[in-house]
């Protein structure tokens, strides 16, 4: 599985850009449809990859992107949460998207262990 030399990655990218001394919370991720990539086995490999870590206890979130599309036949804007290969409002098909491979990571949460007690 690609997924776990992915989210070694996206550690490790996360691990250099951080800032010193912070806890990592949440790592948020957007992953098109087109990828082949698993959510699913992101979150385990993560959890492994995580411990020992700047991320160690944080929580990955793993967004699918809609695939985008124009209908060559009929004009359509489509945005589909699922794989389609024909339009749905004329049939025709095959469809050509404009996105679908991306991988972002669209941000990180952190805590930086400062506390406000007065």
């Amino acid at each position: 599985m690609h997924e776990a030399s992915i989210v070694e990655s996206l550690i490790e990218t996360v691990r250099r850009e951080a800032p010193a001394g912070v806890r990592v919370t949440r790592v948020n991720v957007r992953v098109g449809l087109l990828t082949g990539i698993s959510p699913e086995c992101m979150q385990f490999y993560f959890e492994f990859f995580r411990e020992n870590t700047i991320a160690s206890g944080s929580e990955l979130s793993v967004e699918m992107a809609p695939l985008l599309t124009t209908c060559a036949s009929c004009g359509t804007a489509l945005k589909l949460r699922e794989l389609a290969w024909t339009c749905p409002s004329c049939g025709a098909e095959p469809l050509a998207f404009t996105n679908g491979h991306e991988l972002d990571l669209v941000s990180v949460e952190v805590e930086d262990g400062a506390s406000n007690l007065d």
